[in-house]
């Protein structure tokens, strides 16, 4: 009974979901708009394939008044940037030195340290793999503009991933994220930012205390994000789509990012998480197929629920999701929920990190 419950709510979900995404991705943002100046902060990570290529297409996007803060520790990458720095020697392109310093977060820690470097009145900060041209870029610029909100963000979807782990990964993230992310914001509950593309007024983030709030927090963009709201500040999403590069896993970096995304949502959103397992259909149908692998109905319930699951694949933008990868991330969803109410540390930027009630505390190994 319990399988035909979720069954029939994954159908209505999704099917909600599906068409949710589709009249969000198909509306169209300016992109003609006269652009205020701003500071865009890079945090770039280490091992990006094709890095080099992405960040000249970022600056191909932009303008003379604008400042770029590349942050970065390795000789290598510091190299990379000076050379951009010649290459586009019009722009102001600054990579200070930076430290190691004692902060769960690396992403923040690279940001308090380019913060002296900054100016303007609006930050744009960019994750290492996200992939940011001047369509992409000035489209969203302008929507932020037009929007008037004081934090503003991109959905994102991976550019196509060359091996089954990859893919898996890029679509249990996708499917995981998006569908929900859709129905808030249809029902404007939009008070969280996504860390691809986020951006913020200046005036705003200093008033909560600056990124040095934000420097022990897993999820640095839900964070942000909620204590713009709480500060009466407005939070936007945008219709332009941010694409990341494919992720590169193994078995065992599908599972160890998984677990980490499915435990980040039951810190950020602890009621949307308990309420999670009203999705899981797929599994729950399929499941029920062993009670009775000769009933016509229980075959056709998993049928139209894998049906309503690709619907929702089919509404995200850029590359297409395979059936298989659609289908095994509907079974597996179970899995890494039940793990994130363990008390596993998660693997998080080459640490292991132990989550509590009210804190982040670094395990090493």
């Amino acid at each position: 009974m319990a399988a035909v419950g979720t069954g029939l709510f994954s159908i209505v979900y999704c099917v909600l979901a599906a068409g949710l995404l589709r009249r969000w991705f198909a509306a169209s943002a300016r992109a003609d708009a006269r652009l205020d100046p701003a500071t865009f902060f890079r945090p770039l990570k280490s091992g990006e394939p094709g890095l080099a290529r992405n960040l000249e297409i970022f600056l191909e996007a932009i303008e003379p008044d604008d400042r770029v803060l590349f942050g970065v520790h390795s000789p290598e990458q510091r190299e990379l940037c000076r050379d951009l720095a010649r290459k586009f020697s019009h722009l102001d392109i600054h990579c200070p030195p930076l430290d190691h310093l004692n902060h769960l977060n690396p992403k923040i820690e690279k940001l308090l340290q380019l913060e002296p470097f900054a100016t303007h009145d609006r930050w744009i900060v960019l994750d290492s793999d996200t992939m940011a041209g001047p369509e992409f870029l000035r489209a969203f610029r302008a929507e932020w503009q037009e929007s008037g909100t004081d934090a503003f963000s991109a959905p994102y979807v991976f550019a196509p991933p060359d091996n089954l782990p990859s893919r898996l990964d890029a679509a249990g993230t996708e499917l995981s994220l998006w569908p929900g992310v859709a129905i808030l914001r249809a029902a404007g509950r939009v008070d969280f930012l996504t860390g691809a593309c986020m951006a913020v007024r200046v005036p705003v983030l200093r008033s909560l205390g600056g990124w040095n709030v934000f420097a022990d927090e897993l999820a640095d963009d839900n964070a942000l994000g909620r204590a713009v709201s709480r500060s009466g500040g407005r939070v936007g999403i945008s219709k332009c789509i941010a694409t990341l590069a494919p992720p590169r896993a193994n078995v065992p970096d599908w599972l160890l990012h998984q677990h980490r995304v499915f435990a980040t949502f039951r810190r950020c959103n602890p009621s949307g998480f308990l309420g999670l397992p009203l999705t899981f259909g797929p599994a729950f149908s399929f499941l029920s197929l062993f009670s009775n692998p000769l009933s016509p109905a229980l075959w056709l319930l998993h049928l139209f629920v894998s049906i309503s699951r690709q619907a929702v694949a089919n509404a995200l933008p850029g590359r297409r999701r395979s059936l298989s990868a659609v289908w095994i991330t509907g079974l597996v969803e179970p899995l890494f929920w039940a793990a994130s109410l363990l008390p596993f540390p998660v693997r998080w930027a080459g640490k292991w990190i132990k989550l509590s009630r009210s804190d982040l505390s670094r395990r090493s190994r």
